[in-house]
């Protein structure tokens, strides 16, 4: 780790005051405009944040809450298990790979008209849903779902990119994975008991009702909140403690441009006190003049991001807890429905509280508890932070997702009774999903900030490619071992916990030099092409 001489203050090396907070500064640095989403006031913010987080909820149950419905899909349709996993996996897929399409068009026509033509698609699609007559028109209408949801992993991200400054950007993407989860937990048992009751076409009219409530809620609380400002120099929050000299460097590290230390910037006159315009609730504007810049930059990034190593793996540490928790999802109904537990649609649905719970505690400790370690290693290494720092934090999260996994598959395999594999499974898999990605997503956008929305679709594409997957070989690899369920979750063993070994060199010095190797990569300076 860097000493607090000689600092080489390269993007995700932060100074430190000495009350132990990072030495923020406004990136980017609000304009004076009053309807600069950079300057809207606290009750704004909230505002649009609760609508994309609601939105966000409401396409998540619909996509991912089928599983414990299978059994009367099955029955109706005449389904073998891979044929039912599917109609999760076909979502899966398209929700991952429709991110490429739907950010650039975010960027030309607007975050507000996109968010409102997709929920219109979403509520259709719904629609088509709960009409199917076959297994191949619902699996069509799984595919569309997937593609017109995905804004659920898109769309949220830049909004957070446009309205909050990049130091509070780590809170509010953990406040978006909230809704993200609770969605894909709560969903399953909205579905398992609406169809135990009602049947399965039941719960995609539900569907149907909250998405349109979603479009009216949409186009009366989400304004445009993409906003072009010119580029600056950034305008530092707190002076800090650290030399003149110091300063110096962090502003020109963080800004890309040299300023000198006596100048005197002015902070915009509505900072915290602007609001959206009328402007900004129009239902659709002028695309964007740069739409070829767009087109050919949001494609392009995320791939060249892709190759990053540590973005990369970033997005495999998303995968893994997060496909294991798909694994126990798709499984749920097959292994709960049968000898010797009997369970319901309802009750299966209901298992999925579990997942709730253990998500609801790596949220409450994730966060504090990885700032304590980071923190705490920051005091020992003088005041400065390196990225790395947070990375320890991992480890009593991998530990239980080990657990998870390997529990889990015991049970599932030796019919344990079910409350182990509620507990050991589900609730250690719900868990690991909120708490192992957080840590690894924070480092990644801690590295390079500026290309936080790239990040999720790499991360997204990863976790949706490797979860598709899933659908062709889960059961067969389980129905033809001798292993049975064990050899399955040892799969999903490797995929979860292999990626993790690579957490020890980038803390020990690996992590550092990629970030000195990319210092200079442009991806530094996409803050202003927004």
């Amino acid at each position: 780790m860097a000493s607090s001489t000689g600092i080489d203050l390269v993007p995700g090396t932060e100074i430190m005051q000495e009350d132990g907070s990072v030495k923020k500064a406004l990136i980017p640095r609000p304009s004076q405009d009053p309807h600069d989403p950079l300057n809207w006031s606290t009750t704004w913010k909230l505002t649009v944040m609760s609508s994309q987080w609601l939105f966000t909820w409401i396409s998540v149950t619909g996509a991912l809450s089928i599983p414990p419905m299978f059994p009367l899909l099955g029955q109706e349709f005449h389904l073998n298990n891979n044929q039912l996993s599917l109609l999760t996996g076909i979502t899966v897929i398209t929700l991952g790979f429709a991110n490429f399409i739907i950010v650039p068009l975010s960027n030309i026509f607007g975050r507000r008209a996109i968010s409102l033509v997709f929920s219109v698609l979403i509520m259709l699609t719904c629609i088509w849903e709960a009409l199917a007559t076959s297994h191949r028109s619902l699996l069509a209408a799984r595919a569309a779902n997937g593609l017109v949801c995905a804004t659920s992993e898109s769309i949220p991200v830049q909004m957070i990119a446009d309205v909050f400054f990049l130091h509070e950007r780590g809170l509010w993407t953990g406040v978006y994975f909230t809704g993200y989860f609770l969605g894909a937990f709560l969903g399953p048992v909205m579905s398992g008991s609406i169809a135990a009751h009602h049947g399965w076409k039941s719960f995609f009219w539900l569907e149907t009702g909250l998405s349109a409530f979603a479009i009216f809620m949409l186009a009366l609380t989400f304004p445009e909140t993409k906003y072009h400002r010119q580029p600056n120099t950034i305008t530092v929050a707190s002076p800090g403690t650290v030399s003149g000299s110091e300063e110096s460097d962090f502003e020109k590290q963080v800004s890309g441009v040299v300023e000198r230390e006596s100048e005197n910037i002015q902070m915009s006159d509505h900072f915290g006190s602007g609001r959206p315009s009328r402007h900004q609730y129009m239902p659709f504007r002028a695309p964007d003049s740069r739409w070829k810049m767009f087109i050919i930059r949001d494609t392009w990034t995320p791939i060249k991001a892709f190759f990053n190593p540590i973005i990369f793996w970033a997005g495999l540490m998303l995968a893994g807890p997060a496909d294991l928790v798909l694994f126990f999802c798709m499984t749920e109904s097959v292994v709960l429905a049968a000898p010797p537990y009997l369970f319901n649609p309802q009750q299966v649905g209901y298992t999925n509280f579990a997942f709730v719970v253990g998500a609801l505690i790596g949220l409450a400790t994730a966060g504090p508890f990885s700032d304590w370690v980071a923190a705490r290693a920051t005091r020992k290494n003088g005041g400065v932070r390196e990225a790395e720092m947070r990375l320890v934090a991992l480890w009593p999260y991998m530990i239980i997702t080990i657990l998870s996994l390997v529990l889990g598959g015991l049970a599932y395999q030796r019919q344990w009774a079910w409350g182990h594999i509620v507990v050991w499974g589900y609730a250690l898999g719900g868990l690991s999903v909120t708490t192992v990605p957080t840590i690894c997503i924070a480092y990644a956008i801690d590295c390079y900030k500026p290309i936080s929305g790239e990040i999720m679709v790499v991360a997204t594409v990863c976790k949706n490619f490797i979860g598709f997957s899933y659908s062709y070989w889960i059961f067969d690899l389980a129905h033809a071992s001798k292993n049975g369920w064990i050899m399955s979750a040892m799969v999903i063993f490797a995929c979860a916990v292999g990626p993790a070994l690579f957490a020890f060199p980038l803390y020990y010095g690996l992590g550092k030099k990629i970030r000195v190797w990319t210092r200079n990569s442009d991806v530094h300076r996409m803050e202003e092409d927004i």
